[in-house]
């Protein structure tokens, strides 16, 4: 560029910044000062106050997370006085892949509850805090309160709520905007295949992909029993066989309306309902779905290990008793070459509030559970909740809304167990590995081989913060892993779930961040193991990158 020009372009410039300053005075009158003035008797004004909050629904309400915590620095292992457990990890050939696996299940008349995809909601941007959740629509409701109509047909006195194709349609956009995969459950209790068909059509054109399968009735072994009237949508004689009559008269109905919409079923709690589904043979199968609730004995004796109590939610028995349960339906899956979905559970299916609601104690169990189900073969796992008060309406719910039990309104809520499920979400996609573990089973650890070779490891210690001691846990690394997995890593990373108390209604979750302190860096190779940390009443999600190869760091320690 010539020197001409460059003076031809620095006049222009210099002409337009005068403009603009003396546009500016000119107009300076006009604009309210933000410096303090002096009032006639010579004192300043006040400055200006700042800017009123954003309102509720552009923000979440997540008590207890801390999304900037600074860096992590683990319990010194000089101070880590408790029994030792010692930890080993192996990589078995048919080893789950996680990724989007795990979320919330609602019942199907939350469809037409005007807070999804609402401009006054959070709801939305609360569930984006999940990783890529599933969406399940069904529980009790579907077979007994909600009435479908895409005719705009009169609703029977039976029905609490009506859906429709619109109110799907808002659901759509929400799992879009978070990118959550849907299931929806169809209307089997009034034994109208067309109706439910009809919904399924509409389903699939409002949810496209996200829709990866209807299921056809909710809990079907619950249709009718002695103890739950008020249950009862069927009469004495309904069992596995009518049931299975019914799956094929709904399904060739599916097959009309909606062609190679895959099917999932039977989500129920018990053996010869699963079998009953995977044995019907209907086209489109997609997976094996099951129901539990593992403190289900709401007013058992103390000899049982399934009250609804702290002490039983936090004890290795409920592990023990999934292992068998969960290996249960396991096992069918396999049998029949499906994959094992947990479309609907919680801690217990007890109504009301009881000793385990909204506790520190629930988030710890969640994480422990969650990969626990993953070890066993579960490929997604759905927390049932609600969309209603915080205060009298949603006991159990991960997320509640914030209004009264009357008008519970379109802001919402995380608890405990939602902090369980964000830190769920932080671990990397790749194979679940099979622990083995030392001690009681109240310090329990899981593990995940990312695809990029890094290493997750979850320590869950459900002993009491305020009666035990730090303990010093020693990892082992695994074994049986491909030729081109890394042999040696480094711990780098890492996120702490914590509470004062394994009853307090409130858990603390830091963002991941760096590790320090002593334990920056500690390595894990083949032939040194890691020794880390672990506080009673927290889960530790740790992370290990690969080592480079040849690091001097690797020498000596």
């Amino acid at each position: 560029m010539t020197q001409r020009r460059w003076l031809l372009l620095g006049a222009a410039a210099l002409t337009v910044v005068l403009v603009l300053v003396i546009g500016a005075l000119a107009l300076r009158p006009l604009v309210p000062s933000t410096e303090p003035t002096a009032n006639p008797e010579g004192s300043a004004s006040p400055t200006p106050t700042t800017p009123p909050p954003p309102p509720p629904w552009e923000s979440t309400q997540l008590p207890g997370y801390v999304p900037d915590p600074g860096p992590l620095e683990l319990t010194p292992l000089s101070d880590a006085t408790g029994d030792p457990v010692s930890v080993s990890l192996e990589l078995e050939k048919d080893a789950l892949e996680t990724g989007g696996t795990i979320g919330l299940s609602f019942d199907a008349r939350e469809l037409a509850n005007p807070i999804w995809d609402s401009e006054t909601s959070n709801l939305t941007l609360t569930l984006q805090e999940l990783d890529l959740p599933v969406l399940r629509f069904g529980g009790n409701g579907v077979d007994r309160h909600m009435w479908w109509t895409s005719s705009s047909e009169p609703a029977p006195d039976w029905a609490e709520v009506t859906v429709t194709p619109a109110d799907l349609e808002r659901v759509a956009a929400v799992a879009e905007d978070v990118d959550a995969q849907v299931t929806l459950v169809l209307d089997l209790g009034h034994n109208d295949a067309s109706r439910a068909a009809d919904m399924a059509a509409h389903a699939q054109d409002a949810f496209g992909d996200r829709l990866i399968a209807v299921a056809i009735g909710n809990e079907p072994n619950g249709y009718y029993h002695p103890n739950q009237p008020q249950l009862a949508v069927r009469g004495e004689d309904w069992g596995p066989e009518p049931y299975q009559d019914a799956v094929h008269e709904y399904s060739a109905a599916l097959e009309e309306a909606a062609p190679g919409l895959p099917v999932a079923g039977p989500g129920a709690y018990d053996a010869s309902w699963w079998r009953a589904f995977a044995e019907s043979e209907i086209p489109n199968q997609r997976a094996l779905t099951m129901h539990w609730y593992p403190l289900w004995d709401c007013e058992g004796p103390d000899s049982s290990i399934a009250n609804p109590t702290i002490e039983d939610l936090t004890s290795p028995k409920i592990r023990e008793r999934a292992h068998h349960i969960v290996g249960m339906g396991s096992e069918i899956a396999e049998e029949h070459d499906l994959p094992l979905w947990m479309e609907e559970t919680g801690p217990t299916s007890c109504p009301g509030t009881n000793d385990t609601s909204r506790t520190h104690a629930q988030a710890l169990w969640t994480v422990d559970y969650v990969m626990t189900l993953m070890e066993l073969g579960v490929e997604r796992t759905a927390f049932h909740a609600t969309l209603r008060a915080c205060q009298g309406g949603a006991p159990m719910s991960a997320l509640c809304a914030t209004g009264p039990l009357e008008d519970p309104g379109e802001i919402v809520s995380g608890r405990t167990s939602y902090l369980a499920l964000m830190l769920l979400g932080w671990m990397p996609d790749g194979q679940v590995l099979s622990p083995s573990v030392s001690g009681d089973g109240t310090v329990m650890v899981h593990g995940v081989l990312a695809e990029d070779g890094s290493l997750a490891l979850t320590l869950v210690d459900m002993r009491d913060p305020a009666t035990t001691e730090t303990a010093p846990v020693t990892i082992s690394a695994p074994t049986r892993l491909p030729g081109s997995a890394p042999e040696s890593w480094e711990l780098s990373g890492g996120t702490a779930l914590t509470g004062e108390s394994l009853e307090s209604h409130e858990s603390r979750l830091t963002e991941p961040a760096e590790i320090s302190g002593d334990l920056a860096g500690a390595p894990l190779q083949t032939d040194h193991s890691l020794e880390v940390s672990s506080d009673p009443g927290s889960v530790t999600l740790l992370t290990l990158e690969p080592a480079p190869q040849g690091d001097p760091s690797d020498a000596g320690r």
